[in-house]
């Protein structure tokens, strides 16, 4: 006789984020209709197990919004970039790492659909009134502070300048001409509008 071996109890957090972690692709594809079942699937656990870790489906939804705004994960990876990297490199990093995490948003947010948007106020319920990728500002100053001679106005400035930039050429109701590319964008940046020369 042979006897089926339970998985591992998972801690609470851990089975949040496993749960998390299967829910997001899945709003990306199926948007909220996506269901419980679907879900618990993808997760790997029984459909019981969602609503041990989440009150409801609201809920689970709401945490997934809160992982995808949460800007801790670039915020670190910024962190750890080599601030002694040529100016052209960082810039190429910065603006290619803040337009990947734009676009992930505006493509989450899309999937969620307007219900979800009502539900939240428009702002995944969170960040009313902080400017785009402000979480990242405190980091792009430290990258840049060491090429300041180099750069045509303060620093703070050109994080503001790159910051808007960025978050305006991939929100796709603001541009004419499709998604932006992110070289292109962070040659933009160093280079200025004028061809070189003129």
């Amino acid at each position: 006789m042979t006897t089926t071996r339970r998985a591992r109890p998972m801690p609470v957090e851990e089975r949040r984020a496993h749960i998390l972690d299967a829910v997001i692709p899945l709003i990306l594809e199926k948007g909220t209709e996506v269901t419980t079942r679907e879900i618990a699937e993808a997760a790997g656990i029984a459909e019981g197990t969602v609503f041990r870790a989440f009150a409801d489906k609201d809920a689970l939804i709401d945490a997934a919004i809160a992982k995808v705004m949460d800007p801790s994960e670039i915020v670190g990876f910024l962190e750890g970039v080599d601030p002694t990297l040529s100016l052209e490199a960082k810039i190429e990093l910065i603006v290619s790492v803040l337009h990947s995490r734009v676009s992930g948003v505006v493509r989450f947010m899309a999937a969620l659909g307007p219900r979800e948007h009502a539900r939240h106020g428009g702002h995944g319920g969170k960040g009313r009134g902080a400017p785009p990728l402000g979480e990242t500002t405190g980091v792009i100053e430290r990258l840049l502070e060491p090429d300041k001679d180099r750069i045509r106005v303060p620093v703070a400035t050109a994080v503001d300048y790159l910051r808007i930039l960025v978050f305006g050429t991939t929100m796709p109701f603001l541009t004419t001409g499709g998604a932006s590319d992110p070289s292109e964008l962070a040659d933009f940046i160093l280079r200025g509008i004028a061809k070189e020369g003129d």
